[in-house]
């Protein structure tokens, strides 16, 4: 498969990445496999390990790995709201340190809400979540529940069962296509400490009941402009990617915006 353009949709938006040069399949896979050679390489080291450069190189990926998985979250977060979603903050009255203890009775407290709500073991839950660790080194739990009914506090503290629940509804937004911005800006910091506590292979946790953004790929000598019709453009600009072209890495420029879909 190859493209020159590909388009990914959400509720409120579309973003339009038009690469000057055809990216192939092949492109992709030759480029993974490069990093995933290297992260090999230095996975045998810890950070303290490494030289320079590559203390430098790690922190530009993770940089890299932390903005793209912002980016996600405002996606599938446009993608979700609704007029009932909420925003939950579970802390806890032990100092829990470790990632792991915290994961777990997070995961049995969402098993329990759900059964709550539902009256079943089926997951149906529809939420996004980042850990994030306290000042005191405690981790707590910031949670995006969409389509959410009303259920007392009180029982959520009973379901939660390991101190303080704070929830609000984010009905204070001027507009519903800010939500994502909003609160993935909320949950960056935690996003961080995700990735360096699970090593870069999770930013977030998300249920697998959500709606996912719309993504096609073209092969296309059309203007976009002839192809999708709006006035609005949130924002745009150029910038160089890299492709592999006779074993060599190149820079393919690319055209990106993001443009509101009209109502």
């Amino acid at each position: 498969m190859s493209y020159n353009c590909k388009i990914i949709r959400t509720s409120s938006y579309l973003e339009i990445w038009e690469y000057s040069s055809p990216i192939f399949s092949s492109d992709n896979t030759e480029i993974h496999t490069l990093q995933d050679n290297i992260n090999k390489k230095q996975k045998r080291r810890t950070f303290d390990e490494l030289t320079a450069e590559e203390k430098d190189e790690r922190l530009k990926r993770l940089s890299k790995t932390r903005k793209n998985a912002k980016w996600k979250l405002q996606r599938l977060i446009d993608s979700n709201f609704d007029d009932r979603t909420n925003f939950l903050t579970l802390t806890t009255k032990a100092n829990i340190q470790d990632r792991t203890e915290f994961n777990t009775i997070f995961d049995k407290f969402l098993k329990r809400l759900n059964y709550y709500i539902y009256h079943s073991k089926k997951r149906q839950l529809r939420y996004i979540a980042v850990l994030e660790r306290q000042k005191r080194g405690a981790w707590h739990a910031h949670v995006l529940l969409f389509s959410f009914p009303y259920v007392p506090h009180k029982e959520l503290l009973s379901i939660w069962g390991h101190g303080a629940v704070r929830i609000n509804k984010l009905d204070s937004l001027d507009d519903s296509s800010n939500a994502g911005r909003y609160v993935a800006k909320y949950m960056e910091k935690g996003i961080g400490q995700e990735l360096l506590e699970s090593l870069g292979q999770k930013a977030f946790y998300s249920s697998r009941t959500l709606k996912k953004p719309g993504e096609i790929k073209l092969l296309t000598n059309e203007k976009i402009e002839n192809l999708i019709q709006t006035d609005v453009i949130l924002y745009e600009s150029t910038y160089n990617s890299k492709i592999f072209r006779k074993g060599h890495l190149v820079n393919n420029e690319v055209k990106y915006r993001k443009v509101k879909l009209k109502e």
